[in-house]
């Protein structure tokens, strides 16, 4: 039996914080025509650099990711958004080599495509992609950061990570240099309605818990869930700059 097509309900909001002066995260939703039927691209991106670099890597990282994803001739969606990835990383790092004043500015980029039969996603520093069914919530992208590594020695316990200093640092992240190592995958389950899949910059995950995230995500509309967990970390004191984006699975049209 054929599977049955999916359909998604999608919402995102970006908010600068309490703490900074401006919005250094990017994102970007973007459904069209992909190999015959409609595929869904959602990219949140948090950059990072001198003066107003973050905001041009982040800004030009899901535009270059949005253009290259859909204008390559088609193949499967984990090969493009491979290499759409691998695309904006040569994108900004050239333009931080044309401009002295975005010198070193890179940002972070998940990436996930979703179409009728599957999710797919691609991903380079700690923005993070979930996947929320049930009660229970799955990190489908590891964190390519200072902290996730430390923790996997068991050089630093969960409890401590939650305030260390360094909980910031990236040891992975789009731009910086003129090859950059993404990882890339495939959902190993069907998609099924009712699942939730949520993609967030750190300024989401650093203050809000993973079960938290999970009950908000699943027990409110898509567009009302982004909006209380933006409002949830700013009441947490609102460090970073927040971006949420949000699918809800639905049967397709029929179904």
């Amino acid at each position: 039996m054929e599977p049955r097509p999916l359909d998604y309900i999608i919402a995102s909001c970006s908010d600068r914080g309490l703490r900074r002066s401006n919005n250094e995260d990017s994102l970007a939703v973007e459904t069209r025509n992909q190999n015959g039927h409609p595929c869904s691209l959602l990219v949140v991106a948090d950059g990072m650099g001198g003066a107003n670099g973050g905001e041009v890597a982040s800004k030009m990282a899901v535009e270059s990711v949005v253009r290259t994803f859909f204008a390559d001739p088609p193949a499967e969606p984990g090969d493009l958004l491979l290499r759409a990835i691998e695309t904006a990383n040569h994108v900004i790092w050239e333009r931080s080599r044309e401009t002295p004043d975005l010198s070193g500015m890179g940002t972070t980029c998940t990436a996930v495509a979703l179409d009728e039969h599957g999710l797919w996603f691609a991903h380079v520093g700690d923005s993070r992609a979930y996947l929320a069914r049930g009660s229970g919530l799955r990190q489908l992208t590891s964190d390519h950061s200072l902290l996730a590594e430390l923790l996997s020695q068991h050089r630093i316990t969960p409890e401590s990570a939650k305030t260390d200093v360094r909980r910031n640092v990236v040891t992975r992240s789009v731009g910086i240099g003129p090859i950059v190592r993404v990882d890339a995958g495939r959902l190993d389950t069907p998609l099924t309605p009712g699942d939730t899949v949520l993609l967030c910059s750190d300024g989401l995950h650093g203050v809000i818990a993973d079960d938290e995230i999970a009950g908000v995500a699943t027990s409110l509309p898509p567009s009302d869930a982004c909006r209380e967990l933006i409002r949830l970390a700013n009441e947490r004191g609102g460090p970073d700059n927040i971006t949420v984006v949000i699918a809800r699975v639905a049967a397709g049209p029929g179904n």
